[in-house]
């Protein structure tokens, strides 16, 4: 009893076990009920562990909508739409049917793409080697605008906290400053008027009379 795989149509796919390969039942196989449409429609050459095998695929090209299989077929039929379940089925030259597993049909669908690469281990050795060489913080975080590192901070408030320091002490000095010459000023002022600044500012002060000139000169007379 050989083994093929039929492809539903939202692309999971089942082993069936089948009395002897008959083309013209197989669209019973796949749930049609006229065979109507159903045909051969690529063959696929491939050889896996040595071993050479002709993978026969057949399935609806014509349907209503919202029946169509989901499932990704190989090159080149990978464009192909197609309607309903699919069935595949292994033959050797003398067409005669072979079993066809789950995972021997997964071993021949990566033949047919060309295999796969892990993309997600060369993703992850790229990411390994992104920006080697640039500055990294005691965390390990690359340093940019949006991470910083805790040294940096400490660094920064220091860098702060002198700069406060030094404007309050200049802050200081200027405070000194006016009131020293508001010191000088009040001293200035409690000094005593001169004469002269007196005359000049018209203020009233005792002057002596040997020095008040505002008498006049009177001439006296010789014997």
């Amino acid at each position: 009893m050989p083994i093929i795989i039929i492809i539903e149509k939202s692309g999971t796919i089942k082993e069936l076990n089948i009395k002897s390969y008959n083309e013209d039942e197989l669209y019973k196989k796949a749930g049609f009920k006229v065979t109507e449409g159903f045909i051969c429609q690529t063959m696929w050459k491939v050889e896996v562990n040595s071993l050479n095998y002709n993978i026969l695929l057949y399935a609806k090209s014509k349907g209503r909508a919202g029946q169509e299989n989901k499932y990704d077929f190989p090159p080149p039929v990978d464009n192909a739409l197609y309607f309903g379940s699919c069935i595949l089925v292994s033959i050797n030259d003398s067409n005669v049917s072979q079993d066809l597993t789950a995972s021997l049909w997964e071993k021949i669908y990566e033949k047919l793409f060309g295999g796969f690469e892990d993309i997600g281990s060369e993703d992850s050795g790229e990411s390994e080697d992104t920006e080697p060489d640039l500055p990294r913080t005691k965390s390990g975080y690359v340093k940019d605008d949006f991470i910083v590192d805790s040294d940096d901070l400490s660094e920064y408030s220091d860098a702060s906290e002198s700069e406060e320091e030094f404007i309050e002490k200049k802050k200081g000095k200027n405070v000194k400053k006016n009131n020293k010459s508001n010191d000088k000023s009040s001293d200035k002022s409690s000094k005593k008027t001169t004469v002269f600044e007196a005359i000049e500012t018209n203020e009233s002060v005792n002057v002596p009379t040997e020095l008040n000139c505002t008498t006049e000169l009177v001439e006296e007379e010789y014997l």
